[in-house]
């Protein structure tokens, strides 16, 4: 009997759904669909959501049912974590991945670092000097050129001179020179 009960609520919803509904449901929607592709702030997806709701909440007042307004939750939930699968999707392997839309590389190649300490390994055992304070990351020069260095536990004050002690994970480290 209550098998039967929960079959007519749910057979209702779709027969007797007011069109309001329906106009809230399918804006929502759509609203949903342009948050996935277009890149912006979420003002899209937040109206997508409220009308969403707002469709749910209407349904109640109309139907004055909770197992229609259970089962019409459980749809909008459905197809929504639908649409954002099928994004996902996308992003990561459809039309969306090969956009502008969805970045899925990163904007250093992939040898970036391995390039970075061999050019910086011929600065080993160089003189410099600290120009400004290094507590534990600061601005060195060394050979008229600038970078940035992490100090060895000390910090190391503006204009004192430093020698880099060794390079690792492409950082300079630096410690004290004491005469």
């Amino acid at each position: 009997m209550i098998l039967a009960n929960l079959w007519t609520d749910f057979c209702n919803l779709f027969t007797q759904m007011h069109w309001i509904v329906v106009v809230l449901l399918v804006l929502g929607f759509i609203l949903c669909i342009i948050e996935a592709v277009v890149p912006g702030f979420g003002i899209f997806g937040i109206l997508g959501i409220l009308c969403e709701v707002g469709a749910i909440v209407v349904h109640a007042v109309f139907s004055g049912s909770v197992a229609q307004v259970f089962f019409l939750v459980l749809i909008v939930a459905l197809v929504i974590l639908l649409l954002f699968l099928i994004f996902v999707r996308s992003a990561k392997y459809g039309l969306l991945a090969k956009s502008a839309i969805a970045e899925n590389k990163t904007a250093l190649p992939k040898d970036f670092k391995d390039k970075a300490e061999k050019e910086l390994s011929a600065l080993v055992g160089k003189e410099g000097l600290a120009i400004t304070e290094c507590r534990p990351v600061g601005k060195i020069r060394i050979e008229q050129e600038t970078y940035e260095a992490q100090s060895i536990g000390t910090v190391i004050k503006k204009g004192e001179v430093i020698r880099v002690v060794s390079i690792e994970d492409a950082r300079i480290m630096i410690d004290r020179l004491i005469y």
